[in-house]
């Protein structure tokens, strides 16, 4: 591109406008298209559990404490949560009698991620000038992920905001000590307040304020001796402290859990979420995978994969040229900003922290992550000054602009899907990588049956199945009579007439080999040319009819019903598990093996498959293959406790006590209200004359 090109205009346009211009007018148009456009997005997958506690929440306090549903979650979790960012827009919810509850919450989320962007940039500019500023600002704006998270993540875009909105305050409050300004000291504490009645873990904000305030104090002696004095560090200690306590205390007022005991409660939560009780079955690597056993790399590999070039390169020049950035006026804080960003990853992969959906619990440290990147194409214009360089540098920059812009245009409101060049985008990523994790596509798919069936002019109502929660989307549907939950695989057990599947949870095998979206899908919802949802019509029930003859032991008339079935639907899982069980009740061993045999072609790592067969070789006295199977299917599901208590059995029997017990003990850490289990151990003790270990696991039973 020559020089009168459009970097000359650039260069035209930042000799006119001063970059602080540049930079505001970069900056507020944002505050009206974020929301705009989050406007579009749909229901996260974890809204309306979440909006669901914010009422609980809200009822705790307009009791007085009376009402104390909200401290206990044993299935969500979220009493270790503050989610105060939830509560205040269900209490301006309820307060203003808003219907769109949904749309209501993401313009709101959308405001706190632009609050977020705005004050990432500001930040830049404390550190280096409008310039590095205004980089920080594009950056930031041409990144999918953390754009989509705007829209419709309540929990880790406004913990990102009161994490970025700390670590500005903390600088000005640090840069002024020992008399900091006391705005600065309020909007500190309202910051570490937010992040802190957000999650726990924005109480490391108050290990940084103390860190940073000693090395900051301690950089400052051994530059200028004689002005930090015993009085001078004193007294800044004591800001801090005041500062720490006002901030842990703010944090907690609008935190339940944490308000009926503020010491013991916040360390519980934090030992939670430091280990998160809830795991998810992960697509990584093309491996189907337990949250908890995800490979150390895990949350490297996903920033490096979906984090935008333009990102990493700004990165690298920032390492590349650290040593003459540290030589700036302000290379503390550019060195707190590192430390910011660096220390939560090394800390979640040291303690191997539960992580599931890519590196949405972490996307706090990408505006410090941006603003290094900014750092290092602002000193790379600052030493090499040349109009040459700015040309190449801003021709560079607007090249790596192009995919994730590209995407973000394209594929509006799935921004939060986006994988770089270098795994081949999301379409290189499709089965290889999580994709709608977080079941967004549900609502464009919701909308698009409920034309469809307005426009069939669907009288008679209909069942709508969903493997996500989608009643807010049909609730002014009149062809729809009932929305019901549906796992995918157990699809023919169910009565509905059409089902909503977003791709999540469904084996990778499956998805690079085309067997979803299946044969009786009427339409799918498709992010850069790959199917993220799919509508399905059912082809008929006789798969339904087929599960209901089968519990009612009508078991001739179960397989022609399901061999039915198949025909119309020749590649239903439930429906092959259902006609080999009911070959097994009818004694038909070699046809139920052939059953199984062609349900695993269809998904060969089926645990519940796997299992099936090995109890049919089970049936057969073929005991060694049984016990084959068993293996290969904990291997390829360590969790699936029906295999750990068939193989403890089976070591039991053989009088192999140390690993029939192993296998039960294991079961027991997957499902300790298991009965059969409880009896089974209960029964071995006893025979083993421990009466009191055989009565703990009796009582058990019958307690449950």
């Amino acid at each position: 591109m020559s020089e009168s090109g459009f970097p000359s205009i650039l260069l035209a346009l930042t000799s006119y406008f001063s970059w602080k211009k540049i930079f505001y007018i970069l900056a507020f148009p944002g505050l009206v298209l974020l929301p705009l456009l989050s406007r579009d997005a749909g229901v996260s997958g974890d809204e309306e559990v979440h909006y669901l506690h914010s009422q609980k929440v809200l009822d705790y306090y307009t009791s007085f404490g009376k009402d104390t549903a909200a401290l206990f979650t044993p299935q969500s979790h979220l009493a270790y949560y503050g989610q105060s960012f939830d509560n205040f827009t269900t209490l301006l919810i309820n307060w203003f009698n808003i219907e769109d509850i949904y749309r209501f919450r993401h313009v709101c989320n959308a405001i706190i991620g632009w609050l977020a962007i705005l004050v990432a940039g500001f930040l830049a500019v404390f550190l280096s000038g409008y310039r590095a500023g205004v980089l920080t600002l594009l950056i930031l704006c041409f990144s999918p992920r953390f754009v989509g998270h705007a829209f419709n993540n309540l929990k880790d875009i406004p913990f990102a905001f009161g994490y970025i909105v700390a670590l500005y305050f903390l600088f000005r409050v640090i840069e002024g000590l020992p008399k900091p300004r006391f705005r600065y000291i309020l909007l500190l504490i309202l910051g570490i307040g937010l992040a802190i009645s957000v999650r726990v873990g924005g109480a490391v904000l108050i290990f940084y304020l103390l860190l940073f305030t000693g090395l900051y104090l301690l950089s400052y002696f051994l530059k200028e001796r004689g002005l930090v004095t015993v009085h001078v560090v004193s007294r800044s200690f004591l800001v801090v402290i005041l500062i720490s306590l006002g901030g842990y205390l703010m944090g907690l007022l609008f935190w339940p859990y944490a308000l009926e005991n503020p010491i013991k409660n916040p360390i519980s939560a934090f030992r939670v979420m430091a280990s998160f009780p809830t795991t998810l079955r992960q697509i990584f690597e093309g491996e189907y995978i337990w949250s908890d056993q995800l490979p150390w790399y895990y949350l490297l590999k996903y920033m490096l994969i979906t984090i935008p070039t333009l990102v990493w390169m700004g990165f690298i020049l920032f390492l590349f040229f650290m040593k003459g950035i540290m030589k700036s006026r302000r290379w503390i804080f550019i060195f707190f900003v590192f430390i910011s960003f660096i220390f939560p990853v090394l800390f979640v992969i040291y303690k191997d922290s539960n992580l599931y959906g890519a590196w949405r619990h972490l996307l706090f440290v990408y505006p410090p992550l941006i603003i290094l990147s900014g750092l290092g194409y602002e000193y790379l214009l600052t030493k090499y000054s040349a109009r040459i360089v700015w040309i190449a540098v801003t021709i560079g920059f607007l090249m790596m602009t192009f995919h994730p812009v590209r995407f973000m245009i394209r594929n509006h409101p799935y921004q939060y899907l986006y994988y770089n060049e270098w795994i081949g985008g999301l379409r290189g990523a499709y089965g290889m990588y999580e994709t709608d994790y977080y079941f967004h596509s549900m609502r464009e798919a919701s909308e698009w049956l409920t034309h469809y069936l307005d426009e069939k002019e669907v009288h008679e109502q209909v069942t709508v199945a969903a493997n996500f929660p989608v009643s807010w989307f049909f609730r002014d549907s009149e062809s729809v009579d009932s929305v019901t939950f549906l796992k995918y695989y157990e699809r023919g057990n169910v009565d509905w007439d059409y089902a909503i599947i977003g791709n999540s949870y469904i084996h990778p095998f499956q998805l690079r080999n085309e067997i979803w979206p299946p044969a009786n899908t009427l339409h799918t919802i498709d992010v850069d040319g790959v199917p993220v949802c799919a509508i399905l019509v059912r082809p008929s029930k006789d798969d339904l009819m087929g599960s209901r003859l089968l519990k009612a032991g009508e078991y001739d008339l179960a397989v022609q019903t399901l061999k039915k079935a198949l025909t119309g639907d020749p590649q239903n899982e439930s429906v092959h598990l259902n006609l080999a069980m009911a070959y097994i009740k009818g004694g038909e061993m070699d046809s139920a093996r052939k059953v199984i045999e062609r349900v695993t072609t269809i998904y060969p790592d089926y645990d519940v498959a796997l299992d099936l067969m090995a109890e049919i070789y089970l049936m057969e006295n073929r005991i060694a293959t049984a016990k084959e199977v068993l293996t290969k299917n904990l291997a390829v599901n360590p969790k699936y406790f029906p295999s750990c208590y068939k193989l403890g059995e089976i070591y039991l029997d053989e009088k192999n006590d140390e690993l029939g017990i192993y296998y039960l003990r294991r079961c027991l850490r997957l499902n300790p209200d298991y009965a059969p289990l409880l009896l089974k151990l209960g029964k071995y003790y006893e025979e083993k004359g421990d009466r009191e270990k055989a009565k703990k696991f009796y009582d058990r039973v019958s307690s449950n």
